[in-house]
């Protein structure tokens, strides 16, 4: 996790291979029939150990098996189907993850029976054109990857898979929350808090308090954000003028004034992305960052030009753009050419595993530069009104992307600049307006990642109010729910952790002395913080919350306390760091590493059950946060933390063969995390995971070494504790947008691909050569 995105330390944990090679040859041989069902007697002796060979065969009538000929993948496929037996019908995230509803065209008759029994079990994928490839050659690799989700159907072999054993019965009963796109450990938690402030604010609503105390802000905000009838019959009225101004300019420079006008206001800009933080080479000053023009989509889906991405995104711009007043035909056009206008965007920036790169991101530019990048705008002129003009360079977080936009802004292209500066206001504000920018942005939202129903105006409510008036609920919410006692034990935790590290860099046998000095010394620097800031941020002190009857809105309530907070991000401009400052809401379940300031974070919010509990076993808790404390740890440490030095700033402190060396263990992760299936047909990308696989595997480590020199250490609860707080479930849909967008593995990959690479797994639960779980001495990875 890193400052700049805060990213959940969390995704979907997926299915594991018979071992190493399973994924890592895409060029291997065709099977024959005989290493197929060799393959299948090793993998479904757990689920049917009578099974025999020419059971699962069942050659030709004078009994010749061909074992030596390439097995047809029908065949392959059949074998598999004797080889296992019944197989569950899925229910849960089997049923949401698996493919069904598929009808193969070119399944001879013989196979019927058993390719049905498999399609219906959810564990099958097709080509494009509708057939199975039935008479095509299977390669083990392809074949293993099958097999893999029967292991995860079954769930009931952890030697095999050990996240789906372990959480299967969670597993089958799990449900998403009507309007959510997971389910799992963090969200339950995340429930939990949230369910902890509604309580909180309830307590607050239909009392009378004094103007300007926190109580009365608090039930105000939630007064507004409740009340849909004033906000239904304003409509677009509160972003009306803006609109206006935008529809209203007849050249380039009008726009850009109609544009910093409304900056001015509400801080909000649709052409110019600035942000401020941490000068990566000089992390002790605030330095002004230029992020370019925004996407709607993901790059990948820009790229592979998605069809139902495409078809959804340019339906949800036409319907933001008609309910701002345009005509359905126009406004299909204008989305059309913004979509075109963002492709190009899209095709040029950086990929996600490029963005935590500090030789990506920083590019700093003279202000004379940054203006001459932009040929047709007074970027001088922007500063300046942005009040951003005290910086003495721009930082421009992707060149690419940057000169691409700067090359859009055109008088030619003024139309299309027209429609995509309305997209960008209405789908930032949509969600305070009216109904109808609310369901617009739902039915994108249900389309894109398979949400379905809606939550109440209630919960929406209290999501908007725990969002914006974070400043005040977090300290009622640490008040109420995080002791000094807790807070005490995750600290000497987090101590002995950093002692445990501290070992294990200097026990490390490919990594000289030189570089082990620089690397305790950024260790023992570390920042650390526990549950809650010793201040308060006193931003929400300086707004007032009216409500409707006031003169008030949910719009004006919530854009006059944005301003407050991005008026002090500016006035920080320049400005030494204020390294205090926490970055996240105390009730966010999430942990980060903040490389800027060499620093991790634990919010109250991540330090419950089930990540910790004081009135657990140790061996429990080192299990969960233990290894969420060992993982941010490892992100100082991680392909991109790596290039900070103990004071946060980008430097190199390693020696150019240690580094070399590192590069190289790097590459044996990428290889060992990559392209194992998530869900049918969704693969893991060992490349943009790398840093949080690192994380992953450091943590476990430095956590599972401090069990070990417990007195009769129970690494039974220790792994399964791991396990437990990874489950999750998400749609089909979201999992495949996060294979190709999240920089965390998918949650059974960071379980089952991780505890493999550790000894005392293979001893706690007698896993051995042929089991799923099993991986040779000789190909796991280590880092830390």
């Amino acid at each position: 996790m890193k400052k700049k995105v805060l990213s959940l330390l969390m995704a979907i944990i997926m299915v594991l291979s018979i071992s190493v090679s399973a994924f890592a040859d895409e060029t291997s041989p065709p099977a024959t029939r005989g290493e197929i069902v060799k393959t299948l007697l090793i993998a479904a002796d757990a689920y049917q150990p009578e099974i025999s060979k020419e059971y699962i065969m069942q050659g030709s009538k004078n009994d010749d098996l061909r074992e030596n000929e390439p097995a047809k993948k029908v065949e392959a496929l059949v074998m598999l189907s004797r080889a296992f037996g019944e197989l569950p019908e899925p229910v849960g995230n089997d049923l949401r993850s698996g493919t069904f509803g598929v009808k193969f065209t070119d399944v001879p008759d013989w196979a019927k029976k058993d390719i049905d029994k498999l399609a219906k079990a959810g564990v099958l994928t097709g080509k494009p054109d509708g057939t199975l490839g039935a008479n095509d050659n299977i390669t083990i690799n392809e074949f293993k990857k099958i097999i893999a989700r029967v292991w995860t159907l079954k769930g009931s072999h952890l030697n095999d898979d050990f996240y789906e054993a372990i959480n299967k019965e969670w597993l089958n009963k799990s449900t998403i929350p009507t309007g959510e796109i997971m389910g799992g450990g963090f969200a339950e938690l995340q429930k939990q808090n949230t369910d902890k402030i509604e309580k909180i604010i309830n307590e607050l609503v239909g009392k009378q308090f004094d103007k300007g105390t926190k109580e009365q802000k608090i039930a105000d905000f939630y007064s507004t954000a409740l009340d849909k009838k004033n906000r239904n019959k304003q409509g677009i009225e509160p972003i009306q003028k803006y609109v206006k101004a935008i529809n209203g300019a007849k050249t380039l420079d009008e726009l850009v004034q109609a544009d910093l006008a409304m900056e001015k206001e509400l801080s909000l800009s649709s052409l110019f992305s600035f942000t401020i933080m941490n000068d990566a080479k000089n992390s002790s000053e605030n330095a002004l960052y230029y992020t370019g023009l925004a996407t709607g989509l993901d790059k990948n889906s820009f790229v592979t030009e998605d069809e139902i991405a495409k078809k959804a995104y340019i339906q949800y711009m036409t319907k933001l753009l008609v309910s701002s007043g345009e005509e359905e035909s126009a406004a299909k056009g204008h989305a059309e050419k913004i979509y075109g206008m963002e492709k190009s965007l899209a095709s040029v920036s950086l990929e996600p595993h490029e963005q935590g790169d500090v030789n990506k991101y920083y590019n700093p530019y003279t202000i004379e530069l940054f203006d001459d990048m932009f040929k047709t705008v007074d970027m001088k002129q922007v500063l300046k009104s942005m009040k951003v003009d005290s910086a003495d360079k721009v930082i421009v977080f992707d060149v690419k992307l940057a000169q691409k936009g700067a090359e859009l802004l055109t008088e030619d292209n003024l139309d299309t600049l027209k429609a995509y500066s309305k997209v960008q206001l209405l789908s930032a504000t949509g969600r305070l307006l009216s109904d109808e920018f609310k369901d617009a942005a739902n039915e994108f939202s249900a389309t894109l990642y398979g949400i379905t129903g809606e939550k109440t105006d209630q919960e929406i409510a209290v999501a908007m109010t725990t969002g914006t008036m974070s400043g005040y609920l977090e300290q009622m919410f640490a008040e109420k729910h995080f002791s000094p006692e807790a807070k005490k034990d995750v600290e000497q935790m987090v101590e002995k952790l950093i002692a445990t590290y501290e070992e294990r860099i200097q026990s490390l046998d490919w990594m000289s002395e030189t570089t082990k000095a620089k690397a305790i010394k950024k260790l023992h620097t570390m920042i650390v913080k526990i549950g809650y800031p010793d201040k308060w941020d006193t931003t929400l002190d300086k707004v007032a919350i009216k409500t409707y009857d006031e003169g008030g809105s949910l719009f004006s309530n919530t854009f006059t306390v944005t301003k407050a907070y991005i008026d002090n991000t500016k006035a920080k401009l320049g400005k030494p760091v204020d390294r205090t400052e926490w970055l996240a809401n105390v009730y966010t379940v999430n942990a980060f590493y903040n490389p800027f300031n060499n620093e991790i974070t634990f919010p109250a919010g991540i330090l419950q059950a089930p990540f910790y509990d004081i009135n657990a076993k140790p061996e429990e808790n080192y299990g969960a946060i233990g290894m969420v404390i060992g993982h941010e740890i490892s992100h100082a440490f991680d392909n991109n933390g790596s290039a900070y030095d103990e004071n946060g700033n980008a430097n190199n402190w390693w020696t150019e063969e240690d580094f070399k060396k590192f590069e190289e263990k790097n590459q044996e992760l990428i290889k060992f995390y990559n392209d194992i299936e998530i869900i049918p047909g969704v693969l893991n990308d060992g490349q943009l995971t790398l840093s949080e696989n690192v994380a992953d595997l450091g943590g476990m480590a430095a956590s599972l070494q401090v069990v070990s020199k417990m007195s009769n250490p129970d690494y039974k609860a220790y792994f399964e504790s791991n396990a437990e707080i990874w489950k999750s479930t998400t749609t089909k849909e979201f999992a495949a947008f996060l294979s190709k967008n999240d920089v965390h593995s998918a949650n059974k990959i960071r379980v089952n691909r991780t505890i493999v690479n550790f000894q005392q797994f293979y001893d706690t639960y007698g896993i051995k050569l042929g089991d799923g779980m099993y991986i040779a001495p000789e190909d796991r990875v280590s880092i830390w």
